[in-house]
């Protein structure tokens, strides 16, 4: 495992936007986030994070997504 890798990238707070080839169950309703949570994920020696998604009916669901799957707004 690489200290990269394992290093977060973004903050609580950041916005950040998920890569156009990720899909979802159900469908993203934006590409547009913001990190809520920062998670360890030891098992697969990277980062994940729980994002609110801008313009989700559903304002109060969080949405995981890996450090890979996301670039910075």
């Amino acid at each position: 495992m690489s200290p990269p890798e394992m290093s977060p990238r973004y903050q609580q707070g950041d916005r950040v936007h998920v890569r156009k080839d990720v899909t979802t169950l159900p469908a993203l309703p934006g590409y547009v986030g913001i990190v809520k949570e920062v998670i360890p994920c030891y098992a697969d020696k990277t980062i994940g994070y729980n994002l609110t998604i801008e313009g989700d009916p559903r304002s109060s669901r969080v949405w995981f997504f890996f450090q890979h799957q996301l670039t910075p707004a």
